[in-house]
């Protein structure tokens, strides 16, 4: 189905018009007065059901090498929080994604809108050591993953290391919790999967948007792995570290991942980082393996400057995929960004040609 529009449209005219609705739609909340008790970025109380909702809104321009011009309402995305006042707790995550999308010489259409359940568990609370979740949640690895609304990070694009080794989702249990020490909390995270079995739609799909002859992604077929964090009270830093053993639908053999994780905050100024590296237990293979390293400056009003560098080695490849990323992101509100990315790198052509990016993003 297509919705046939005036191509001659611009980016900026498209983000102009999402600034309107974003900020149109954030005004009750940001307004003096009664506001029935909903502010923007934490969503609304449902009575005392125990229910919240929430959720998050983003749109993206892109203008990737050599392929046309590219824009799209990207995410809508749907929060259902419940709290039963007691040891159990749920969350649900509904997704609608690129509802709508403009391409150049083809107009607007929705061709490749797809409803997607992201996330559904529910917790059992035994103590603040032992939680039991059952369902489908984030892959914990790295803090990436856990964390990629677009509204929460700072680039439009998403590192190839947090991307492309890993799927994104597990289906299964969870025992997580954690405890606290002086100035410090430690938690950690264990699960298995069976997402091949369990999820009713299995789908991890290729960072570069299509299939790559031998480029072995796809949904994890019988997960184990686990995550320690260490961090501080107050959050101004953490340092992680994930193992996982886990097969790949589709592909024989099984990997093992090992993963590394940094984050750094003090005064708006943000360091952070992950690094990856997996085998092949069961065949003679190269290993893949990835880092990156991100830096947030902060500017004037609310701006900040953000620069990346990122090298990834995929097994299918013969050379190593070098990426620089600068970027400006502009927080006038907390739950409200924009940004501005510019990629380019070496031997990226096919996973992560060189491209502008722009986005808006709200949570509401």
């Amino acid at each position: 189905m297509s919705i046939l529009f005036d191509p001659g449209w611009r980016w900026w005219h498209c983000l102009l018009c999402c600034h309107v609705l974003l900020v149109a739609f954030s005004g009750p909340a940001l307004a003096e007065g009664d506001t029935g008790g909903y502010r923007l970025g934490s969503g609304y109380a449902l009575g005392d059901s125990g229910v919240r909702l929430g959720g998050y809104a983003s749109s993206k321009y892109k203008k990737l090498d050599p392929a046309p011009a590219k824009f799209e309402v990207s995410d809508l995305s749907l929060f259902v929080i419940w709290d039963g006042g007691g040891r159990w707790q749920g969350f649900s995550e509904l997704e609608i994604g690129e509802a709508v999308f403009w391409e150049k010489d083809r107009g607007w259409s929705t061709d490749e809108t797809e409803f997607e359940l992201e996330r559904t568990y529910l917790d059992y609370l035994y103590s603040p050591e032992l939680k039991i979740r059952l369902g489908k949640f984030l892959t914990p690895i790295g803090h990436w993953n856990q964390v990629h609304a677009d509204p929460l990070t700072w680039t439009v694009s998403r590192p190839l290391t947090t991307d492309a080794g890993f799927a994104h989702h597990l289906t299964g249990m969870m025992l997580h919790g954690e405890w606290l020490f002086d100035d410090h909390e430690l938690e950690y995270q264990l699960y298995v999967d069976d997402s091949t079995h369990l999820d009713p739609k299995p789908d991890n799909p290729s960072p570069a948007g299509r299939d790559l002859p031998g480029v072995e992604i796809g949904t994890f077929e019988h997960a184990v792995g686990g995550r320690l964090l260490l961090k501080s009270v107050d959050s101004d830093w953490q340092l992680g570290s994930s193992l996982v053993n886990f097969g790949i639908e589709g592909y024989e053999g099984r990997k093992t991942l090992l993963g590394l994780d940094f984050l750094w905050r003090r005064g708006g100024h943000e360091w952070s980082g992950e690094a990856i590296y997996r085998f092949d237990t069961g065949e003679h293979e190269h290993p893949e393996w990835g880092v990156f390293l991100q830096g947030i400056v902060p500017l004037h009003a609310r701006w900040s400057l953000v620069l990346r560098q990122e090298r990834y080695t995929e097994v299918a490849f013969d050379q190593p995929i070098d990426l620089s990323n600068v970027g400006l992101a502009w927080r006038p509100i907390a739950p409200l960004v924009f940004k501005l990315e510019r990629r380019w790198g070496a031997e990226n052509e096919l996973f992560a040609p060189d491209g502008w990016f722009a986005s808006a993003a709200v949570l509401f």
